[in-house]
């Protein structure tokens, strides 16, 4: 009840701010993106004007005797003119020149093959993101993510082999509150600075390595404003503000932090997070980034603290498991446009400490990773070919004590002294092109070779690629085989990994509807696990006049593995559908279901006491299926358009809002004779603001 009360206060705030004005969206031209932070004003009353807020949306109240406005945006051709009957304003984009050389980013030669790109207002409007950009993935019917985290698993795939990079580095460890087994509830990336997530599920393209099951692609803004820019969120559970400030024609700085205490969200939220004792992280990130002459530059540096404590349940023990972590990013791009082609240089340096605790245990895990990336880019109106080289140097550490005993976990079970530490470093060296042999068809191709050192094995990468577009409808078909060498989450352990796939994606759009058809198949080797996953997902998405959009979408997948009998993604379906109801006056409701088989897990059948150790210790095991998963998720959101030019943007949401029991596993007494039922998130709100001044 004290849900539907908070709504319902909410709602009942808003409705009274309403008033009479002229509404629209400002789009780009090309894509029919939004254009947020659009300038809408009167030509003769430039003081009064206001800013665009999500998916470009304005709403502006001007004067009987108005019939035009006038639109500004960086980086697009003003307009001046009457709001078009639809509402709908379209912005051409600029081309700018310094010393007669276009400065511009680096495109991803494969973008062709991408299977889907989702725009930074589509991470804010959508509620299964929670404003990120990472969680947004989760959306798409390639998402086989079965743990509610930001550990994404693309395509019947573990999460450690998809790639994640961000400005064509690759980010490890990037997800917050991440526990031993790296599952976490967020990524660690600021959605204010992602300009688009860029996602390939299946044949990740050979410019990126580290991945054998799919690239997510972030890239960062480039845009710069015309002044400077400031935002503010308070919410249940985070305060933060940023600035962005224009330094001169040719660079800008944007600072950004947050604090993430958990003392309103669990008064809210009492009974759902009774499980976690206490978090809090706090963040701080500054981005430079500019252009001029034929050189264009990204430079982000991002440092976090967190703290994670939660009750921590086993049948020898009980308690509190006590987790701290410190990480540091920093990341740069530099691009040299040169007379045929541009040269990239990519660099990352990170660094974590983490310590952990529960019982009588206590030990340390360290990071350290460095990636070079060099690459030359070569365009032409029919072919483009991108090669380079990679360094990836890892190494990671672990110190402390551990069970000596799984199954003995108590302050009385003896522990075991350990040190261990790991190092990888693969050199890699690639080249791919892609040639345009119609208007419609574009064929691509690539190798990648690491250079063996060491007792390193060597392996080649390879890939064909077929893009098809005409009109309305884009096919994208691929097969290749890849390898990637990593560690485990937070440990010292280092896996190979290969595998070979095919697909085929076929997507078509016309009017206001979106369909799309994909089928894959994959054979692949994680270390000693061997998988097999075939699988064929459909989605559809259409708009219902002006205000209503739906979408549905259903992954059906085989896996089986040959080393492991209940495979974790050995499941057949996951159904996701989502509707959204928006308003002139800018209102927003979404709701967004998810519904999947239950997977696979191995329960306890028997015990027997260990009288050396004095607890029980599991002798037999039956693998069931866990019951199946299903979550209902519902967000509400209305702009404020304020004096000078400032947009209020208040909202609230409610995760699992019927509080289905979804079991993640079991718990059990400290003699196994019985269990209870460990459970995924339940009912839980969230409701908040961010101002724009």
């Amino acid at each position: 009840m004290k849900w539907i009360l908070i709504f319902s206060l909410i709602s009942a705030s808003m409705s009274l701010q309403g008033q009479q004005s002229i509404a629209g969206r400002v789009v780009d031209a090309a894509s029919g993106e939004g254009l947020m932070g659009a300038h809408i004003y009167y030509p003769e009353d430039w003081q009064n004007g206001v800013i665009a807020g999500l998916d470009g949306a304005f709403s502006i109240k001007l004067p009987n005797r108005a019939s035009e406005v006038i639109v500004t945006h960086v980086g697009y051709k003003e307009y001046l003119g009457p709001v078009p009957k639809k509402g709908i304003i379209k912005l051409e984009p600029v081309v700018i020149k310094t010393n007669e050389v276009i400065v511009t980013a680096a495109p991803l030669v494969a973008e062709e093959f991408q299977y889907d790109k989702i725009g930074k207002i589509e991470v804010y409007t959508n509620p299964a993101a929670k404003a990120d950009p990472i969680l947004a993935v989760n959306s798409l019917p390639s998402s086989t993510t079965t743990d509610e985290s930001a550990n994404i698993s693309l395509r019947g795939s573990s999460a450690i082999e998809t790639g994640t990079f961000l400005n064509n580095v690759p980010i490890y460890d990037a997800v917050r509150y991440s526990q031993l087994n790296g599952i976490g509830t967020f990524s660690i990336f600021n959605t204010s600075i992602i300009r688009d997530v860029t996602v390939f599920p299946g044949n990740p393209p050979l410019e990126f390595g580290s991945a054998t099951s799919g690239v997510i692609s972030l890239r960062t803004d480039e845009n710069q404003l015309e002044g400077s820019a400031n935002s503010a969120i308070l919410s249940l559970a985070n305060v933060g503000f940023s600035r962005e400030q224009r330094i001169n024609d040719t660079q800008s700085l944007k600072v950004f932090s947050n604090w993430q205490p958990s003392a309103a969200m669990k008064l809210v939220n009492n009974e759902s997070l009774e499980d976690i004792a206490n978090f809090e992280s706090g963040d701080l990130g500054i981005y430079w980034y500019g252009a001029t002459g034929r050189i264009s530059w990204k430079v982000l540096n991002y440092s976090l603290l967190e703290g994670y404590q939660f009750k921590f349940r086993h049948p020898s023990f009980t308690g509190i498991f006590d987790q701290q972590k410190a990480r540091t990013f920093l990341i740069s791009s530099l691009d040299f446009k040169l007379k045929r082609g541009t040269l990239s240089l990519n660099k990352g340096v990170s660094g974590s400490n983490g310590s952990y605790s529960y019982s009588n245990v206590a030990f340390e895990t360290k990071s350290r990773d460095l990636f070079l990336g060099l690459n030359y880019l070569l365009l032409s109106p029919k072919w483009s070919i991108k090669g380079g080289l990679s360094l990836d140097r890892r190494k990671n550490s672990t110190e402390g004590n551990f069970h000596s005993v799984g199954y003995a976990l108590a302050p009385f079970h003896p522990t075991v002294d350990f040190t261990a530490s790991d190092q990888i470093m693969p050199i890699e060296a690639f080249a791919y092109g892609k040639y345009f042999l119609t208007e419609e068809i574009t064929v691509g191709t690539g190798l990648r070779k690491n250079v063996p050192h060491g007792d390193q094995k060597s392996y080649l990468s390879r890939q064909l690629n077929v893009s098809y577009r005409k009109d309305r409808l884009k096919l994208i078909a691929g097969l290749g085989k890849y390898y990637k060498l990593g560690f485990l989450e937070n440990s010292d352990n280092s896996f190979f990994a290969q595998s070979r796939q095919a697909s085929i994606d076929v997507m078509y759009d016309w009017k206001k509807s979106e369909v799309s058809v994909s089928y894959f198949t994959k054979n692949a080797t994680l270390d000693e696990l061997n998988y097999q996953v075939q699988g064929l997902e459909l989605f559809g998405k259409k708009q219902f006049g002006k205000k209503i959009s739906a979408s549905a979408s259903v992954t059906m997948i085989d896996a089986e593995s040959d080393s492991e009998e209940n495979y974790l993604y050995n499941i057949n379906y996951f159904l996701r559908a989502s509707a959204a109801y928006r308003t002139r006056d800018f209102w927003t409701v979404e709701l967004l279901s998810t519904n999947r088989q239950g997977i696979l897990s191995d329960i306890v059948t028997r015990a027997s006491f260990d009288e050396d150790l004095a607890v029980y210790q599991p002798t037999e095991f039956l693998t069931t299926r866990l019951p199946n998963y299903f979550d209902v998720g519902v967000s509400v959101s209305k702009m404020f358009f304020l004096e000078k030019e400032r947009t209020l943007l208040v909202f609230a949401s409610c995760n699992n809002l019927l509080d289905h029991r979804n079991v993640r596993s079991y718990n059990y007494s400290d003699d196994y004779s019985f269990r209870t039922e460990q459970l995924f998130s339940q009912r839980t709100g969230y409701l908040g603001f961010v101002i724009n001044f």
